[in-house]
């Protein structure tokens, strides 16, 4: 898993709620201590998650909670009685004596302890419904990264499906296009079929030969000729008019070539009135050795 896979995995928002077991905190940290960007997303998360909660946490103006603590200080107990202020007395003559009102004590505004609790429970319930809202994301993450792998296990499945197709039809493609070519061999009225029976050495061998007469190419198929020793090679020879063998390339052994059919010589041959294959020594002869022909056919 990369560096991105582990980061969209959720598995640090988890970390950040604590939800982990022990073992898995530890390996978070360690990914953290090992990978900077880790370690910075890590701290986005849990920034975020701080400022979420302010965010949704009720509206207090600066100042208020000391202010309500104050007010609950004064408050007077409920084993002492509040005291009764009496009205001051002004002497004066009695019919001219004015009675005052009584001036009532202003009752202080009383902020009961409920009310603060209530303050503390809104903001706990902003941070749980943020901490939900993490264990979800964390889950569809999980989710999601779980359905990513499954769509590219069967993307991967499907494109070796297709390129097994292709290989298929190259293959395909390819022996089509041998054969069409094999047939316009067939077909081409300057070409010469010699076939090539076997001599006393190898009297079950058989060895077709195509001679253009026009492009002087050569082309063999073979059809039965034992295999070589691995330090021989078979070896084709063009007899001309005057019956001089010429050298008309050497046949590549079937374990190397690896398929049948027609093997096009690299030399080229202008005359000849037969054609001849022996066994010579690997890279092959000046001259042919006679008493290793295998195959020999007149044109």
């Amino acid at each position: 898993m990369n560096v991105d896979q582990y980061i969209s995995s959720g598995v640090l928002e988890l970390y950040a709620l604590h939800a982990l077991s022990p073992e898995e905190m530890r390996k978070v940290e360690d990914m953290v201590a090992q990978n900077q960007r880790i370690k910075d997303e890590l701290d986005a998360i849990q920034q975020g998650l701080i400022k979420y909660a302010e965010a949704y946490a009720p509206d207090a103006s600066e100042g208020l909670y000391d202010k309500i603590l104050s007010r609950i200080s004064e408050l007077p107990k409920a084993e002492e009685p509040a005291q009764v202020i009496a009205p001051p007395i002004i002497p004066m003559n009695v019919e001219k004596a004015v009675i005052m009102p009584e001036k009532k004590e202003e009752t202080p505004i009383s902020y009961s302890e409920p009310k603060v609790r209530s303050m503390n429970t809104g903001y706990w319930m902003a941070v749980a419904a943020s901490i939900i809202l993490l264990l979800v994301s964390g889950s569809l993450n999980l989710y999601q990264y779980n359905q990513n792998n499954d769509i590219k296990g069967q993307l991967v499945a499907m494109q070796k499906e297709k390129d097994a197709i292709a290989s298929n039809n190259n293959t395909l493609k390819a022996r089509f296009d041998e054969t069409a070519s094999e047939l316009n061999l067939y077909t081409d009225p300057h070409n010469k079929m010699v076939m090539m029976k076997g001599m006393p050495i190898s009297p079950a061998s058989e060895v077709m030969v195509m001679w253009n007469t026009k492009s002087n190419n050569v082309f063999v198929d073979v059809h039965r000729l034992p295999a070589p020793p691995d330090n021989m090679q078979y070896q084709l020879w063009a007899i001309d008019q005057y019956g001089k063998p010429v050298d008309a390339g050497l046949l590549t052994p079937l374990r190397e070539r690896g398929k049948t059919g027609m093997e096009q010589m690299n030399k080229k041959i202008a005359n000849a009135i037969a054609f001849a294959i022996t066994l010579e020594p690997k890279g092959g002869s000046i001259s042919p050795t006679i008493d290793k022909m295998y195959v020999k056919g007149g044109v």
